[in-house]
């Protein structure tokens, strides 16, 4: 069976702001799953600083219909949390 997933990238302080955990808790309700998380920054205390944004990559994996429930939250908390949407990108495997 073919997999669908989203793929996203958000741009901005992702960890500082709690992105990760505001997530977590707006899709626990959402059967969908986000999928290979990768976190990434220039440099630890720039990043805790907030002087240099952080890079949070991940698959967002369920139906067409709870895939886009679970982007509207993620639209929610990156203006929330000030956090970019740089890109979203559909892929079936």
């Amino acid at each position: 069976m073919l997999e669908k997933k989203t793929r996203i990238r958000i741009v901005g302080h992702v960890l500082e702001r709690g992105f990760i955990f505001k997530l977590s808790e707006a899709i626990k309700d959402i059967d969908v799953e986000v999928m290979h998380v990768d976190v990434s920054f220039a440099a630890l205390k720039a990043g805790i600083e907030e002087k240099m944004p952080s890079v949070m990559k991940f698959y967002l994996v369920g139906t067409d219909e709870n895939r886009r429930s679970a982007l509207k939250k993620i639209e929610e908390i990156s203006k929330e949390t000030e956090c970019t949407i740089d890109s979203i990108s559909e892929k079936v495997d």
